[in-house]
């Protein structure tokens, strides 16, 4: 191996967590998505991870812009910005850029936003 420069394989990818922060790639968009590269909560149960493989991912955008008015956001502490809770999106993994350790939820923000999401939701 004289003047070979030894490489290391990559290693595989972190699979996602529900109540991860990830930053997330949501371009394309349309009308008024969330778009650019930003942190996004995890918000797959472990069942929807397993069916899909671990290929598709529900999240929710956090955003720094606080709107006073729009009370079902949730204000995260780490990092400073809120969960935009009425765009839950499904992606692939593809789009994940990276795990965000540095902005994590504490279990009060949590149960903030499963109560937010129980109001946007129904079936």
């Amino acid at each position: 191996m004289d003047g070979e420069q030894r490489v290391s394989p990559p290693s595989p990818r972190r699979p996602a967590e529900p109540g991860q922060v990830w930053f997330v790639d949501f371009d394309p968009v349309r009308g008024r998505e969330q778009s650019k590269d930003r942190p996004a909560l995890v918000v797959s149960s472990h069942f929807h991870l397993g069916i899909t493989l671990g290929q598709l991912v529900s999240v929710l955008p956090l955003t720094s812009v606080e709107r006073r008015a729009w009370m079902h956001r949730t204000p995260v502490a780490a990092g400073g910005g809120w969960v935009i809770t009425e765009q839950v999106r499904t992606v692939s993994i593809t789009r994940f850029r990276r795990y965000a350790p540095e902005i994590t939820l504490t279990g009060d923000e949590l149960d903030e936003v499963r109560h937010m999401l129980a109001q946007m939701l129904t079936v």
